[in-house]
C-alpha cells in the first residue's frame, strides 16, 4: 500500500495537499445522475454520528488509529475489497501513504463520500477506477472495476466475461483506440445508463399518483369493529398449498392416502424425454404427458422415484402449459429425497470414462432411455393459482422456486391470446365477428404483471427459454415480466453503478440482459412492493385484480396487507391467494 501511494505521489501537483480533478465539468449537475451512492441511504450529519460512534469502538485499543482493514466496517459498507479500493482512492488523492487514519482524516474520507454533488462523487469514482492517479482509464483499469463490481455483487457469470465486457466499453468509449478514457466519457456512459432506467410518467399520470398517495396516508380508522366490518367489503383468498391439508386431520389419513396411491386410476408411469441440471441446484425433467392427463396452469401433481422410495410422493408445480405435448417441473434440491433423485440421475447422464478409441465417445442424444430410474406421477390437483382466469388483471409473484408455477401461467395467457387472434382472424374472413349466443369467454385475463425475485443468478438460467419464448410471442404487451436479483446492492449504490451500465450498454447493442441472460433487463434489490400496488392501482382504474403468490411465507402477509390496504383506499379491488413453498423433505 506504501510503496504504491508513494508510487504515484509524484504526479499529484496540488500545493494545498489535494489533487486538481482531471477535468471540470462545465455544466449544472445533471438531473439523470442521482446515483452514485457511495454509502446506502446515508444523509449527512446523521449518517456521520453512527460512523464516528463505530470508530470510537473500533480504536478504543489502537490509539484512536483507524486501519484500512476496518474502514468499510466504520462506515457502513459491508462489502471488504470494494471498501479498501475506496479507501485507497481517498488516500491517494490527499497525498497519504499510511494504512491508517485518525478522526479528522476520517471525517475528511466521509465527507467527500456522503457529498450532495453529483460531480464530486464521479470524480472519487473515477478516481477509484483511476489505480495510477493520471486522470486516464486503461482497458485493464475498467476490466479491474469490472471484476470487482462482479464479484462484489455476487455475479460469477459476468466474472467469467469480464474481458469480453471490459472490451465492449473501451470500443463504444475509445473509438479511435487512443489506448484510454476520459472522466468525460465515464459520465457519458453513466449517463447512458441512467436515462434508459428512467420513467417518464404524463401530467395526469403524476397527478393521480399523489391523489392515490394523500388516500393511502390516510389515518386508519380508529374503531376497530368498524375497520374489521369494512375489511369484509371484498373477498381476500388466503389459500394453502401443494400438501397442508394433511396436518389438519389425523395422523392416520396420510399413512392411508400412501399406500392407497399408487392403485389410483390417475396414477401413470411416465418416459422421460430430457432431463437437467441448473446452477442453485435446481433438476429438470420433462416427462411424456399420459393420455388423458387434463390440467391448468397453476396446478400440481405428485411424483414418485420407486427406485428410491416405494411409497413416498412428493408434490411438484407443473411447468409447462396445457397446450405443450410434455409435462414438465422444477425440482429445487433442498433434501434426502430430492438428493437421491439427482444423484440417481446424475449417474445416469454422467459420461463414461475416456477411452483411446473416439467411436467410445459419450453422446446423450443416443443414450438408452430405459437407463433413466421408473418415474410415475399422480395428479392433477388444484391450486390457488389455476383461478387466474377469472381476473382481468393479474399480479404473479414468484419468490425462488417458486415461480415454477407463474412459468406455466404466463405461457398459458401468450397461448390463449393467440388463440383468440387466431379466432378473431378466422370469424373476420368468415364474416362472423360475434360470439354465438351464450358463449362465454374461457379466460378474462388482459394484462399481466409478472415479478420474479431470486438471490441467485444463476436462478434465471431455470426458465431462461420459457422467459425469452414469452417475450418474443408477446407482440401485444400483455405480460409485463419483472426480474429482480437481490444479491445486486440497490439501483444508485455505487456498487452496483458499474453493472447497471454494462447492463444498459449491452442491452442497447446486442437485445440481452448480462444478468439473466434473457431480453429482460434485471431489476436490483428487493421491489418496492407499495409501489408496485400503487401503480397496478393507477394503470388499472376501478378494476378486479387477482394477486397470485409462491415462494416461502415471509412475503406472503406483507402482500396481503397491501392486498387489503389497496381495496381499502383506492377504487381497486386486490384479492390475494397464496401457496406456501415448503421445500420436499421439510
Amino acid at each position: 500500500m506504501k510503496k504504491r501511494l508513494a508510487s504515484v505521489s509524484n504526479r499529484l501537483t496540488s500545493v494545498s495537499g489535494e489533487r486538481e480533478p482531471a477535468a471540470r465539468l462545465d455544466r449544472q449537475d445533471s438531473t439523470a445522475l442521482t446515483g452514485l451512492r457511495f454509502i446506502s441511504k446515508a444523509d449527512g450529519a446523521a449518517g456521520w454520528t453512527a460512523v464516528e460512534n463505530r470508530f470510537v469502538e473500533i480504536t478504543a485499543t489502537s490509539g484512536g488509529l483507524l486501519p484500512r482493514s476496518k474502514f468499510g466496517e466504520c462506515i457502513g459498507m459491508d462489502s471488504t475489497d470494494f471498501a479498501l479500493e475506496l479507501f485507497d482512492a481517498l488516500a491517494r488523492r490527499r497525498l497519504m501513504t499510511q494504512d491508517t487514519i485518525d478522526g479528522d482524516q476520517l471525517r475528511e474520507f466521509w465527507e467527500q463520500i456522503s457529498a450532495q454533488s453529483f460531480d464530486s462523487r464521479l470524480q472519487t469514482f473515477f478516481d477509484m477506477i483511476d489505480s495510477d492517479a493520471n486522470g486516464r482509464l486503461t482497458e485493464d483499469q475498467v476490466r479491474q472495476i469490472i471484476n470487482l463490481s462482479s464479484s462484489t455483487n455476487n455475479l460469477p457469470n459476468i466474472q467469467k466475461r469480464t474481458d469480453e465486457y471490459a472490451a465492449m466499453i473501451m470500443e463504444e468509449l475509445d473509438p479511435d483506440n487512443i489506448g484510454y478514457i476520459m472522466i468525460e466519457s465515464l459520465e457519458t456512459l453513466l449517463s447512458h445508463a441512467e436515462t434508459r432506467h428512467i420513467r417518464r410518467d404524463s401530467e395526469g399520470s403524476k397527478k393521480l399518483s399523489h391523489m392515490l398517495s394523500l388516500k393511502l396516508n390516510t389515518t386508519r380508522d380508529p374503531k376497530p369493529l368498524k375497520r374489521w366490518y369494512s375489511g369484509l367489503r371484498h373477498f381476500v383468498s388466503d389459500s394453502l398449498q401443494t400438501t397442508s391439508m394433511y396436518f389438519a386431520i389425523p395422523v392416520a389419513f396420510p399413512a392411508c392416502e400412501v399406500l392407497i396411491r399408487p392403485f389410483r386410476s390417475s396414477v401413470s408411469t411416465v418416459t422421460i424425454r430430457k432431463v437437467a441440471i441448473y446452477p442453485g441446484n435446481v433438476l429438470t425433467l420433462h416427462l411424456s404427458r399420459p393420455r388423458n392427463f387434463k390440467y391448468q396452469s397453476g396446478q400440481y401433481m405428485f411424483v414418485t422415484c420407486p427406485t428410491i422410495s416405494t411409497f413416498e410422493w412428493h408434490p411438484f408445480s407443473i411447468t409447462s402449459a396445457p397446450q405443450d405435448e410434455d409435462l414438465s417441473i422444477h425440482i429445487k434440491v433442498v433434501g434426502d429425497w430430492t438428493n437421491a433423485l439427482k444423484e440417481v440421475f446424475s449417474e445416469v447422464c454422467a459420461p463414461p470414462p475416456v477411452r483411446d478409441n473416439y467411436r467410445d465417445a459419450y453422446n446423450r442424444e443416443e443414450m438408452n432411455p430405459c437407463s433413466f430410474p421408473k418415474i410415475m406421477i399422480d395428479g392433477p390437483y388444484d391450486a390457488p393459482a389455476q383461478n387466474y382466469k377469472k381476473y382481468n388483471v393479474v399480479l404473479l409473484v414468484g419468490l425462488g422456486i417458486g415461480t415454477a408455477p407463474m412459468m406455466s401461467i404466463i405461457k398459458d395467457i401468450i397461448n390463449n391470446v393467440e388463440a383468440k387472434e387466431h379466432s378473431q382472424f378466422s370469424q373476420m374472413e368468415k364474416g362472423t365477428q360475434r360470439h354465438q349466443q351464450g358463449e362465454k369467454e374461457s379466460m378474462k385475463t388482459r394484462k399481466a404483471y409478472f415479478y420474479w425475485v431470486t438471490k441467485d443468478q444463476g436462478s434465471y438460467s431455470w426458465f431462461q427459454n420459457i422467459m425469452n419464448e414469452v417475450t418474443e410471442r408477446d407482440t401485444n404487451g400483455v405480460i409485463e415480466v419483472n426480474n429482480y436479483c437481490t444479491s445486486i446492492c440497490e439501483e444508485g449504490d455505487v456498487r452496483s453503478v458499474f453493472i447497471r451500465t454494462l447492463q444498459s450498454l449491452n442491452h442497447s447493442k446486442n437485445g440481452v440482459d448480462i444478468v439473466s441472460g434473457t431480453r429482460v433487463m434485471t431489476h436490483f434489490a428487493k421491489p418496492n412492493w407499495k409501489n408496485v400496488y400503487k401503480q397496478i392501482a393507477m394503470d388499472h382504474y376501478g378494476s378486479h385484480v387477482g394477486v397470485f403468490y409462491c415462494g416461502e411465507v415471509s412475503l406472503a402477509e406483507e402482500l396481503r396487507q397491501l392486498a387489503l390496504e389497496f381495496t381499502h383506499k383506492t377504487e381497486t379491488r386486490f384479492s390475494f391467494h397464496k401457496e406456501n413453498f415448503y421445500p420436499p423433505d421439510k
